[in-house]
């Protein structure tokens, strides 16, 4: 008998990172001063999988997602898509100013966002 899940992850590198992305309870990610300057989130791309498929937008003004998700900041409810801002980088399409000027963010600071359920999240602010 073959056991399907090695199977999988030894001949799909893709569905393995699939798999440890629906897995995943949260993503770090370090503060810019872009991020200050523009009240945008950045992601690492390699963290498109922690997001739902349909939520993710182009970058274009235009180009949103069929769907959104909810990520809470500091008691702030922001429903937004996702877009792909480069090939390294996706963010939410809403403005978290408020809530870097709330936790008075610097450049170089380390945020957290945590998977509540599949389209919500929250955000922490980890200094």
């Amino acid at each position: 008998m073959i056991d399907r899940t090695i199977f999988t992850h030894q001949t799909s590198p893709c569905a393995f990172q699939l798999t440890q992305a629906i897995n995943m309870q949260h993503i770090d990610f370090t503060i810019t001063q872009s991020t200050i300057d523009n009240g945008r989130l950045y992601f690492d791309t390699t963290h498109t999988h922690f997001f739902p498929s349909d939520a993710m937008g182009g970058r274009g003004a235009q180009e949103h997602a069929l769907n959104t998700v909810r990520i809470e900041a500091d008691g702030a409810v922001n429903d937004t898509d996702l877009r792909v801002s480069s090939a390294i980088r996706i963010s939410p399409r809403k403005s978290f100013k408020k809530w870097l000027a709330s936790v008075n963010a610097a450049s170089g600071s380390k945020g957290r966002l945590h998977r509540v359920s599949e389209r919500h999240y929250r955000l922490e602010f980890l200094g």
